[in-house]
């Protein structure tokens, strides 16, 4: 399945593991079938990291290594960490760090990779994380199914058990499997006793209710870092990404350090169709955004260096599209997708979703009329920050950046005239398994 891909090694300069110490590569759905990398169980995992000394009083040096090394979070916000940690902190002890693992981007599997790989290095993260805000619990949250990784963490939390690692309780909990479950407000508003569906914060650097303990929330890749940075110190610590790549067949979840540009993670872990480099990529996920291949492959793997082109790192999803794919037909699924999962908890998803996904259908088939991109332009400029949550933003924010991107098909497409389109369905969605 990978002898087509230019796997690299840990010793290659331009893409050189420092989480990880290989590529790994999972199918298109699902995450309960991984090759490529060996799990580390908690002897493995010290001997490979270094043991994490306890806090203690030192909570101050870490916020301060924190802001040195410009922590963002990595489940698509990029919020920096300290900035988060600072405000949990004002509201006092007695609250609860979540390793969010939900994963809520179909095509992304960085989080599960670390969790059934390196367990203890996330759970380092968390545990310091607890240590550093005065909490008194730490939840992982997965999507119920991902039995793998579940199994992975109960295991790892029975190793330092074993060994007589004093850990705060933690515990596992497996949250429905929808897009939406992994959302900030989701899980907060869960903990709190109330339904697994995201909300409007006044304040989202306290997005707890009030009258409730304290919340931090952060991805899993975050807590991995805090774990490396806990261990190894800033001078140790490792700038890289973890990125999901997807191919035909499969998904490679790759490190890269900020040396590297997307035409060699792209080289390193995408197999071609045609022997052609692809037309775009989808940078950042589902509700990421499109950029002409040209323009994304030279750019750094850092965050910076996407947003001087008005794009992010978001999620860590790259979605390269071959030439033989239509975009536009792409870009309907997913916004057709997108709607699906919305939390119908506001107009702009009940309705504004679903109709622009009608339209973004009839815009792939050839089959838009005048006055209707009249209304699609209409419906995005009024959904457009106008939702209960970010959902809407997302989709239109990709439909947005596909009518621009490929631009000479909207126009082949409003005549009537198709693209002659031979591979479909590239990104990977949960319905088409």
């Amino acid at each position: 399945m990978i002898s087509q891909m230019r796997l690299v090694s840990p010793g290659d300069p331009v893409l050189a593991p420092r989480l990880l110490n290989a590529h790994a590569v999972l199918p298109l759905h699902g995450t309960e079938s991984l090759s490529g990398l060996e799990r580390h169980d908690l002897e493995t995992h010290r001997a490979e990291f270094g043991v994490r000394e306890l806090l203690g009083g030192n909570v101050e040096q870490l916020l301060e290594d924190l802001r040195e090394i410009g922590l963002t979070g990595r489940g698509g916000g990029h919020f920096p960490v300290v900035a988060k940690w600072r405000s949990v902190l004002t509201a006092g002890p007695g609250g609860v760090v979540v390793a969010n693992a939900a994963e809520g981007e179909p095509g992304c599997a960085k989080d599960a990779v670390l969790l059934q790989t390196r367990p203890h290095l996330v759970l380092d993260g968390l545990v310091t994380a607890i240590e550093a805000i005065g909490a008194t619990e730490g939840v992982i949250w997965i999507h119920d199914g991902a039995d793998a990784t579940a199994r992975s963490v109960r295991k790892a939390l029975g190793e330092r058990s074993a060994a007589g690692i004093a850990d705060p309780p933690i515990r596992v909990f497996l949250a429905p499997d929808r897009y939406l479950s992994g959302e900030a407000t989701s899980i907060i508003r869960t903990l709190e006793g109330g339904p697994t569906l995201p909300r409007w914060v006044e304040n989202p650097a306290r997005p707890w209710s009030l009258g409730h303990r304290p919340v931090l929330v952060q991805n899993a890749e975050t807590l991995a870092r805090v774990g490396a940075l806990a261990i190894g110190g800033v001078a140790a610590y490792p700038a890289t990404t973890l990125l999901t790549v997807i191919s035909d067949t499969h998904r490679v979840v790759v490190e890269a350090g900020p040396e590297s540009t997307y035409g060699d993670v792209i080289a390193a872990t995408w197999r071609s169709p045609d022997g052609r480099g692809p037309q775009a990529v989808l940078v950042g996920g589902y509700g990421g955004s499109w950029s002409p291949w040209e323009v994304v492959r030279h750019l750094r793997v850092d965050n910076q260096a996407l947003r001087s082109v008005g794009l992010s790192t978001g999620a860590g999803l790259v979605g390269p599209l071959p030439h033989k794919a239509c975009g536009l037909e792409e870009s309907a699924r997913l916004v057709r997708y997108l709607a699906g999962q919305s939390a119908r908890q506001c107009g702009p998803c009940v309705f504004g979703l679903a109709a622009v996904a009608e339209i973004a259908d009839a815009l792939s088939g050839g089959r838009l009329t005048g006055p209707g991109r009249r209304r699609l332009d209409r419906f995005m400029s009024e959904i457009s920050g106008r939702g209960a949550c970010r959902h809407p933003d997302g989709a239109i924010r990709m439909l947005s950046s596909a009518l621009d991107v490929f631009a000479d098909d909207v126009a082949r497409h409003k005549r009537g005239r198709t693209c002659d389109a031979s591979i479909y369905s590239v990104m990977p969605l949960p319905e088409e398994v």
